[in-house]
């Protein structure tokens, strides 16, 4: 058994000032939970909980706004066109219908 062997299935934490800047476009998941989210045209989505990754694509999950139900959108540029994590906040421009997919 290697060294490695012994962290197999454990967290390995560090402080998020300790880690690197990632390269542009590029973010650490704990960075996007709590970010609000909007639309290009100012409505309100929700704030980010979670995000999940599912084989090559990335969702946020997003705690809809009161009286709202649990809101997912894929992490893409073509969505997401402006993140600002340390402004705890993104802007989204959604296609037509993805906002309504949730209320199925």
């Amino acid at each position: 058994m290697g060294r490695a062997d012994e962290f197999v299935g454990r967290d390995i934490l560090a402080p998020g000032e300790d880690l690197k800047t990632p390269e542009e476009g590029r973010f650490y998941d704990f960075a996007l939970i709590g970010c609000s989210v909007v639309t290009i045209g100012g409505l309100s989505v929700g704030v980010v909980r979670d995000v999940a990754a599912i084989g090559e694509s990335t969702l946020l999950v997003i705690d809809g706004d009161p009286g709202s139900k649990e809101v997912l959108i894929p992490f893409s540029r073509d969505i997401c066109v402006e993140v600002d994590p340390p402004g705890k906040r993104i802007v989204i421009d959604p296609p037509d219908g993805l906002l309504d997919l949730n209320e199925i």
